[in-house]
């Protein structure tokens, strides 16, 4: 497995983000209706994406998507991180909650995000996870440690919470995923007693329930949305690069637990989104898009900015 990025790489390869011109590099995409939900894209902030971190990509094939894109050949593509808000009449939720103060400067804009919709972090009562690394969990620590959403219980899978609180899972990962163990068990106990362990495709709230997707961790699950005929699948790290792994779905991050669960998973939900005409939008997606079938491929037609 190739090395992982430290703190201080993904810094320095911030700092050329904003001379990139790029759909991913403007502001949130309004939100979206799906029935009687409203569905608010919160941006956190940018993630400068190495061609390393996908290793397919670091290759003739996608340095040519890159430059295709006006981009750097080498590096880097500007990623959104982004988390939902997810309202139905006076109910709401919050779907992962983005850096926090994690990868340092250029992250941690949820609490604003949230501001603008006239929520401040104690009125949040319910946090979804898709999954507990650092870019989607690490939003609901406060600067000091301590728990940002002091009213909220936590919901993830199961084997997601197991997984990162387990002593040999931690032996076995790389030694430079220790922030995301440190940051997930960090989760784990500011919120303790308010975290509520499911299994599958669990109902969330009424017209809210899990899809578990898992490859890129053993836990990881995306949420359906469901209002009558209007369906929206919120499908969590299926993609960190739209550019990049729709085009070419075997290509892995090197932040996949199992990569070749991984693919499996992302060829089924492409297929199935494809088949479905399912909407989908994620955590590394810029706006809502539809997967099509193209050739012996997918593309994916995403709304306009």
């Amino acid at each position: 497995m190739p090395a992982l990025p430290t703190r201080r790489a993904v810094l320095a390869a911030g700092a050329c983000l904003p001379i990139l011109r790029f759909p991913e590099a403007r502001a949130a995409a309004p939100a979206y209706r799906v029935g009687a939900f409203t569905v608010t894209p919160l941006r956190d902030g940018l993630f400068p994406l190495e061609p390393a971190m996908i290793p397919g990509a670091d290759s003739e094939a996608g340095r040519a998507l890159l430059a295709q894109a006006g981009l750097p050949p080498k590096g880097p593509s500007p990623e959104p991180v982004n988390a939902f808000l997810i309202r139905r009449g006076a109910r709401h939720g919050l779907l992962d909650a983005g850096c926090g103060t994690v990868f340092g400067p250029g992250f941690d804009r949820v609490t604003a995000a949230l501001a603008a919709e006239e929520l401040r972090p104690d009125q949040i009562e319910t946090v979804w996870l898709t999954h507990l690394h650092a870019d989607h969990a690490g939003g609901l620590l406060t600067g000091e440690g301590g728990a940002r959403f002091v009213n909220a219980e936590l919901v993830l899978q199961e084997r997601e919470a197991a997984y990162w609180s387990d002593a040999g899972a931690r032996s076995r990962a790389p030694s430079t995923m220790g922030l995301f163990f440190d940051t997930a068990q960090a989760v784990l106990a500011a919120y303790a007693g308010r975290v509520r362990r499911v299994s599958g495709g669990a109902d969330l709230a009424p017209g809210v329930s899990f899809l578990p997707l898992p490859g890129h961790t053993p836990g990881h699950a995306g949420v359906l949305i469901e209002d009558g005929p209007e369906r929206l699948l919120i499908w969590g790290d299926i993609l960190h690069s739209r550019l990049l792994q729709v085009p070419h779905p075997d290509w892995t991050v090197i932040w996949d637990v199992d990569p070749a669960e991984a693919i499996a998973t992302r060829r089924r939900i492409f297929d199935r989104a494809a088949s479905e005409g399912l909407a989908v939008t994620g955590m590394h997606l810029a706006t809502r898009c539809r997967i099509e079938r193209a050739g012996m491929g997918y593309e994916l037609v995403c709304a306009t900015l």
